[in-house]
């Protein structure tokens, strides 16, 4: 089953791309005129997990994932394809469940971005306690790129991948750095078993635990910083 956040323009193209690859594929979405509504099978309400069947669920992305996971029902990839850091929603809102809430951890955010190459260092949000960083600070990506080691408009070879430079960089007594990994030019997933993981080992989460929690590719990446209070 392959799960895509976000019915807009990336979303469709993330369904177009990926529909031949599962005979499960589920699109989340407020706007029944989303669309991707057009190239779905069928639109719902109701929350649902079909047998086969390209779906347009309409609600809520991070309540659906909760909705899956809680049924231990696994997707091979999770697509985000919404403006914001999906898995630290994710962890705020099960963190909430718990009777705990989190308040963002700047200085923690701080310290990461110390460690970062300033090159690479796109934000620093002082507010929510959010690090953006790419290898794509001063120019924009070409369309359908494979991300190669060597980047073909800036010409920089990668010794790195974005996910192993935030990983290193970012400090805490709870870190995950999930990698999104490549399914097709510009589409990528997080892994659907990391996820559930991470879901199951969320209840574990004390009192006074700096959190950090991201996704990141070869070339970006975000991580949200916070603290269980």
């Amino acid at each position: 089953m392959i799960l895509i956040l976000g019915g807009g323009r990336y979303g469709t193209i993330a369904l177009r791309k990926l529909s031949g690859r599962s005979e499960r594929v589920i699109v989340v979405d407020a706007d029944p005129m989303c669309e991707a509504s057009k190239y779905v099978e069928r639109v719902t309400l109701n929350y649902e997990i079909p047998q086969k069947s390209s779906l347009l669920v309409l609600g809520d992305g991070i309540s659906f994932l909760i909705y899956v996971l809680e049924r231990k029902v696994i997707p091979d990839f999770v697509i985000f394809t919404v403006p914001r850091n999906v898995v630290a929603s994710f962890l705020a809102s099960q963190i909430n469940t718990l009777g705990r809430r989190v308040e963002f951890d700047v200085p923690s955010m701080l310290a990461a971005a110390e460690r970062i190459p300033d090159r690479y260092l796109v934000a620093k949000d002082m507010r929510y306690a959010v690090i953006v960083a790419s290898y794509a600070k001063n120019h924009i990506c070409m369309n359908g790129c494979m991300q190669p080691d060597v980047c073909p408009i800036s010409g920089e070879k990668h010794e790195r991948t974005m996910v192993e430079i935030l990983r290193d960089a970012v400090k805490g007594d709870y870190v995950r750095i999930f990698e999104s990994k490549l399914l097709d030019k510009g589409v990528g997933g997080v892994s659907g078993a990391e996820l559930f993981e991470f879901y199951r080992n969320i209840k574990n989460i004390e009192h006074g635990t700096h959190l950090a929690v991201g996704t990141a590719c070869k070339c970006h990446g975000i991580v949200n910083f916070m603290k269980v209070i």
